[in-house]
């Protein structure tokens, strides 16, 4: 892929109908909140109004085609019995370039949440870099650390890998790496908050507020209420700080000897904090997980 920016991959695809037997669609996805109820919906649309959009494909052969983008768009055509559906067709691309393109689409999307759209980002890093998403993740909370003057150096080669993925991300002609360490607190959020997040029910600013509260049981009453209207946006925030007020340190986390231990972290020796950092990212994922 070399230096190519998205924008000049792009205006190398062709576009033309393809024939829907021949396309299959990769284990691996960018999209995670596809569902009946919404393919269903998109295709009542797509009868009526037609194709608006073009799905993305990666020529394998001649009548071999891989799907890069476009997957609600596809199921929706099968729903419908398309035998053909407009297609913009790219050929020799290495994965990089394809993760690059599925980026870029995802970009023009309004309806992408977030939690996807920094796996993906997360993922193109990692093809670029060769490296596993779990490792540029760490790496990630790592900087994110750094900034905070948690971790107090980065070694020559951290350094030199950090300046590779700043030049990677800047090829998407949208995000910057800040963009998606800001967002990397996403990943952890609780499960019903991300589904929340998928359905296009709540924004990632309540989110953020919501994954605050320890308790999944208030998480969930207090969604439910403001998904079903109960309560608006600022008597949700209200709630939010409510709760977190009420919340006793050591009921939340059976640790309190040790959280009042860490509020020294700074004072202690870089080897340390770089171990502690690690730790609690494992936590963290933990949590997640």
């Amino acid at each position: 892929m070399g230096n190519v920016n998205v924008s000049e991959i792009i205006n190398q695809g062709e576009k033309r109908k393809v024939d829907i037997s021949q396309i299959r669609v990769p284990e691996t996805h960018d999209r995670t909140d596809v569902d009946d109820e919404s393919i269903e919906s998109l295709a009542n649309n797509m009868s009526e109004v037609g194709q608006l959009s073009p799905i993305l494909l990666d020529k394998k052969s001649n009548d071999d085609f891989d799907l890069i983008s476009g997957l609600r768009r596809y199921e929706a055509a099968l729903k419908l019995n398309w035998s053909e559906i407009d297609a913009i067709v790219f050929e020799s691309l290495d994965e990089g370039s394809r993760s690059l393109i599925m980026i870029a689409e995802n970009a023009q999307r309004q309806d992408l949440n977030d939690f996807d759209l920094v796996n993906s980002l997360i993922h193109y890093l990692g093809v670029i870099c060769h490296k596993p998403d779990d490792e540029v993740k760490n790496f990630l909370f790592k900087i994110k650390n750094h900034d905070s003057g948690n971790v107090k150096t980065l070694t020559f080669e951290e350094k030199k890998l950090k300046k590779l993925m700043e030049e990677t991300i800047s090829k998407t002609d949208r995000y910057t790496l800040s963009f998606v360490i800001n967002k990397l607190r996403v990943l952890n959020f609780a499960p019903s908050i991300i589904k929340a997040m998928k359905e296009h029910r709540l924004l990632y600013t309540y989110g953020l507020m919501l994954n605050k509260i320890k308790d999944e049981q208030v998480i969930n009453e207090l969604l439910h209420k403001f998904i079903t209207k109960q309560i608006d946006k600022d008597e949700l925030k209200k709630e939010i700080k409510k709760f977190i007020a009420s919340e006793p340190v050591d009921q939340v986390v059976p640790f309190g000897v040790t959280l009042k231990k860490l509020r020294d972290f700074k004072a202690l020796p870089d080897e340390k904090k770089e171990a502690i950092s690690y730790k609690m990212q494992e936590i963290e994922d933990i949590l997640a997980s």
